[in-house]
């Protein structure tokens, strides 16, 4: 039956097996099946669909609702069976301590009472046949109420137990009805009412929506890098919201961000972060938005560490002197190609990657000799400059562009990793190196800072010094009217830099 027709008197009929996850919503049958009106198999071939794209997209649409209320169920069940306990517990305590307020007043005052309430155990007793309840025990739980207002003692803690037990039926069959649930929903509802404790809210941020966010970071960020560390630390805070069954709110950001650092710095970052999936979910998510949009950003409005080592350090230059020494141990130990990188940092100011990305070509020449290069990639627009070579590093230049060729066309010899950065391994090993000598807070980027200090000392000013190291120059009539300064005066500013490093031609 691949075309889902049968045939029956003569008759073409189209038939459709429903879905187990929505069968509760077509009443709980297993087949739908609707006559054509007609003994042509190949009219009934036309006819068919249009009835079963009917069907199909009632199906979808009753996925899309349960997609999109997600947990919804769960936490109204949990919610419902935990009032229900307090409920059931404050009942068995005011037996055992004698209080029966209502049986108190004597059985007159009952009496009017069961009467008054007549119409609403009527109307009670057609929700739960509407329900499912057969009428019998429906009229069971509605006798079970009546004698549980009626008696009082130790006797009536019988019956509590009894409505609780019967009322907990009750919404599991709501449930199900409500919420279309399939067989194996009904049983975890069934566990709930049972022990609300066992529902553990699941994060409202899935797997689907990290995806669809990286897709539209992928037209806002540049960097993969930052793409990646937005939807790590959003995946993150999804799986913590899981794991100890908390909702999204700012208490639960709060305690997040507690058990993930407390440095400043840190906690900015996955703010940030926070700030921009919010910003974006809210708008574009729609399942997302219809949850939380009228509600506050759980990122916004945290207060974070102001004094002490929480509160941030940041990385310091070092002297000139501790950069002539960091470089006699590389060449100690023999590591040539990190006492080049430490001493063309010094001599340039650039960052790590910018010179793992010089060539050859990045040159500039002046009647044929080299007196500069290029950077062509930069961290920011700004970064994007002509650097002057000063007089001391041009020995060492020139021998790293005759080496270029060994080195995948580039001065240092490094490798790719996943975010195309070429000199992590000379990164790492700074980073052992200085950590025998200097503190945490320095780092190979202490070196730019190093060059930064020097040039401000030796009189270079704010009009030439951003355009060396390519940084904004803070000044809105240099930024927007000026194209920097000429050449030569970057040329003047940077031969002021004074180092004295052994050997400055280190050749392996």
């Amino acid at each position: 039956m691949a075309d889902n027709l049968v045939q029956r008197g003569g008759t073409w009929h189209v038939r459709f097996d429903i879905p187990k996850d929505v069968q509760t919503a077509f009443g709980n049958r297993k087949i739908l099946s609707q006559s054509l009106g007609t003994g042509s198999r190949t009219e009934a071939m036309r006819l068919r669909l249009s009835v079963l794209s009917l069907w199909k997209t009632q199906v979808e649409e009753i996925r899309s609702q349960k997609l999109a209320n997600g947990d919804k169920w769960r936490e109204s069940l949990a919610q419902a069976a935990g009032d229900s306990r307090r409920t059931l517990t404050r009942k068995v305590n005011d037996a055992l301590d004698g209080i029966q307020p209502l049986q108190q007043r004597g059985p007159e005052y009952m009496s009017s009472l069961l009467k008054a309430l007549e119409p609403s155990f009527a109307v009670s007793m057609a929700e739960y046949i509407d329900a499912g309840i057969e009428p019998e025990a429906a009229a069971g739980i509605i006798e079970l109420l009546k004698k549980e207002l009626t008696t009082s003692g130790m006797e009536s803690i019988g019956y509590h137990k009894q409505v609780h037990d019967a009322l907990r039926d009750v919404r599991l069959r709501y449930a199900i009805e409500d919420h279309h649930l399939s067989a194996s929903e009904a049983s975890e509802a069934q566990v709930i009412l049972t022990d609300p404790a066992a529902f553990k809210p699941k994060s409202p941020i899935s797997k689907h929506m990290l995806d669809a966010w990286k897709a539209h970071l992928e037209h806002q960020l540049d960097s993969e890098k930052s793409r990646d560390a937005h939807i790590s630390r959003i995946q993150r805070l999804s799986e913590y919201m899981t794991s100890e069954g908390k909702q999204l709110s700012f208490d639960t950001v709060h305690d997040f961000l507690e058990s993930v650092s407390s440095a400043r710095k840190t906690r900015q970052q996955y703010l940030w972060s926070g700030r921009e999936f919010w910003q974006w979910a809210c708008k574009y998510h729609s399942a997302f938005r219809d949850q939380f949009a009228k509600v506050n950003s759980p990122f916004e409005g945290h207060s974070l560490p102001k004094v002490g080592k929480a509160s941030g350090e940041s990385y310091v230059p070092f002297t000139a002197t501790e950069v002539e020494h960091l470089h006699a141990k590389a060449m100690e130990r023999g590591d040539i190609p990190l006492a080049n990188l430490i001493v063309f940092g010094a001599f340039t100011g650039c960052r790590l990657e910018e010179m793992g990305r010089l060539k050859p070509e990045d040159t500039i020449l002046k009647g044929g000799k080299p007196v500069g290069f290029k950077i062509n990639e930069a961290k920011t627009s700004a970064g994007v400059r002509q650097v002057p070579i000063h007089p001391g590093l041009l020995p060492l230049y020139n021998h790293l562009c005759s080496q270029a060729e060994a080195n995948d066309g580039f001065l240092f010899p490094g490798g790719n990793n996943k975010y195309g950065n070429r000199l992590d391994a000379l990164s790492k090993r700074f980073g052992r190196l200085k950590k025998d000598y200097y503190s945490h807070l320095h780092t190979f980027h202490s070196i730019r800072k190093t060059v930064v200090t020097e040039l401000h000392q030796r009189g270079v000013t704010m009009e030439i010094l951003p355009f060396i190291v390519g940084h904004e120059s803070k000044a809105f009539t240099l930024d927007v009217y000026s194209s920097g300064p000429s050449f030569k005066q970057k040329q003047a500013a940077i031969g002021k830099l004074k180092f004295s490093f052994a050997g400055i031609l280190c050749v392996q």
